[in-house]
């Protein structure tokens, strides 16, 4: 099917200027579509994959912490939603885009997929951590191509609701350190799975 781009344009319109929860409704049901159609090989991961997913998500997401600006005291409802879009993105970006796009461009649209485009301070400060989300696209495409989204899924949820935890101060000193903690995530998967 190689409808995904409207489907994820679809997604970007309905996240930004609709219902978060509508776009991520759109892009679940396309991509359980594709990969029923597509029945991509489930690898089972083994203890010390899912070790070492764990550990680089947690390092990402608590080294990062520390550069926090304020702690953050998200709900249970926002930290469930997080939850579910890592699972939903995982589903679109590595189970569906991953093979016909490959590492570099699912990371590239994964990165744009969160550019928030309402309003002039939301796009600025969003495509600043453009380079973050293309490091995590690129974390997670690896960890996809060598086990299995699944395993990729479980790396985003624990990323996503340790990372609701605070919330980032942007300057260049901050974002330099996140990317050079996306940088550790990525080498340390890298060195794992290859």
């Amino acid at each position: 099917m190689q409808a995904w781009p409207a489907a994820l344009l679809v997604f970007v319109v309905l996240a930004n200027f609709a219902s978060p929860v509508l776009a991520y409704a759109v892009l679940l049901t396309y991509s359980g579509v594709c990969l029923t159609l597509l029945k991509p090989p489930l690898r089972k991961p083994g203890a010390g994959d899912l070790a070492v997913v764990v550990l680089a998500a947690a390092l990402s997401a608590m080294l990062t912490e520390y550069l926090a600006l304020a702690e953050h005291h998200p709900s249970p409802l926002s930290i469930l939603f997080v939850a579910v879009a890592g699972v939903v993105e995982e589903m679109f970006f590595r189970g569906v885009l991953l093979e016909r796009e490959g590492a570099f461009l699912q990371a590239f649209y994964f990165a744009l997929e969160h550019l928030a485009l309402r309003d002039p301070t939301s796009l600025v400060l969003s495509a600043l951590l453009t380079p973050h989300y293309f490091l995590l696209g690129l974390t997670l495409g690896t960890i996809a191509s060598k086990k299995g989204f699944h395993l990729s899924a479980t790396f985003h949820v624990l990323y996503n609701a340790l990372s609701t935890q605070y919330v980032l101060a942007v300057s260049p000193a901050t974002l330099a350190a996140v990317l050079a903690v996306d940088a550790v995530a990525l080498i340390l998967v890298l060195i794992y799975f290859y």
